[in-house]
């Protein structure tokens, strides 16, 4: 877990993908829609991140970005761990689990993964030790092994 000091802004970033404040607040914002609502607000930021790469920092954040991938991950067979992990990191947990499986945003889950998560992507920049750098890496490559087999 490191904690980010800059421009006034304390924060919290794990290399889970719900192991930052950005993400859990994600998830808390999530957890405020009716369950049949989640799905399309992933639909509409997954979006968004795609059609609009040149916002980040100004409109969304990486974390927030791979907090969407392991939601639509954690529907998929494979993505059970993160159900588990929703249990763990929220009070509800079935508050931010999407009610079904949503298989259609797993391409556009794996394309903005891509974009914030790929090789050298921003996810990957500012981990202090080699270990976290690892778990990061480890964390981006089993959502994109989920998300890869749903797209196959």
């Amino acid at each position: 877990m490191a904690v980010y000091l800059g421009k006034g802004v304390m924060g919290t970033f794990g290399t889970g993908p719900f192991s930052s404040d950005g993400a859990l607040d994600f998830l808390d914002e999530l957890a405020e829609r009716p369950p049949q609502q989640r799905a399309e607000v992933l639909r509409h930021l997954l979006g968004y991140v795609l059609a609009n790469r040149d916002l980040l920092y100004r409109e969304y954040f990486p974390d927030e970005v791979v907090a969407s991938a392991a939601l639509v991950a954690a529907t998929l067979p494979g993505g059970e761990h993160l159900q588990h992990r929703l249990t763990q990191v929220s009070d509800e947990p079935s508050t931010v689990i999407l009610p079904e499986p949503v298989p259609d945003l797993a391409a556009s889950a794996l394309t903005a993964l891509h974009f914030v998560a790929g090789p050298g992507g921003p996810w990957h920049q500012g981990w202090t030790t080699e270990i976290d750098q690892a778990e990061a890496q480890q964390t981006i490559d089993k959502l994109t092994a989920i998300l890869q087999a749903a797209n196959s």
